[in-house]
């Protein structure tokens, strides 16, 4: 997930082509998928797509507030949580299971709690409510985090976000370019994600890290 430095997160009743389009987006070199339980039958998704597509794509539950979800999006096979919040519950039950916790939060003290309780990613959402300087901030007190940007904006300002020490930005995986995800255009998708690919290496270059 740290690697890639993208999270498409799926949130979409049109699941026609979602398989096709997270290979797409495999294809343009981002390792890591998230589906959200909004989505209809979310965890036989899960099954379906740890059954069909690549080994090595990290597939995620996302929207996650309970910690019976977790139980289940494990069995299904997902190997990272997400939740929009931070739940206790939930951290404590990906931490049983062994799996990637990414944990909602929006203030300092989240932030800590979070730290505390043991969540690995530390995404704040909405991100949009706050400036890329708040990410920069932050890992003044608490150096070291592991921060995602998740915000509807986030890729319009991914440069910001990357050189305040972001190290994940999500977006919407049917929504990068709608029109291919309904029609089932694989290319389109895999050459519009390699733009954001390519847009991540470079904003992450030492140049266009502040200093």
């Amino acid at each position: 997930m740290i690697q890639t430095g993208l999270l498409p997160v799926f949130r979409t009743t049109d699941v026609r082509h979602l398989f096709p389009a997270s290979k797409a987006l495999y294809d343009a070199g981002i390792g890591c998928i998230e589906y959200t339980t909004t989505m209809p039958n979310c965890m036989q998704l899960i099954r379906d797509a740890a059954a069909t597509l690549p080994e090595d794509l990290y597939l995620g539950v996302g929207t996650v507030t309970d910690a019976a979800t977790v139980d289940l999006a494990v069995d299904a096979g997902a190997t990272f949580i997400a939740s929009p919040s931070l739940c206790p519950d939930v951290v404590r039950a990906c931490n049983r299971h062994g799996v990637v916790c990414v944990a909602g939060v929006m203030t300092p003290t989240e932030i800590m709690e979070a730290i505390h309780l043991g969540a690995d990613v530390i995404k704040v959402f909405p991100a949009g409510a706050v400036s890329p300087e708040f990410f920069s901030d932050v890992l003044g007190p608490f150096p070291g985090l592991h921060l995602m940007a998740a915000a509807k904006s986030a890729m319009q300002r991914l440069d910001e976000y990357i050189q305040a020490g972001v190290e994940i930005i999500t977006f919407l995986g049917n929504g990068l370019d709608a029109a291919a995800y309904a029609s089932g255009d694989c290319a389109a998708i895999t050459r519009a994600a390699r733009k954001w690919v390519e847009a991540v290496q470079t904003a992450r270059q030492p140049s266009g890290i502040a200093g």
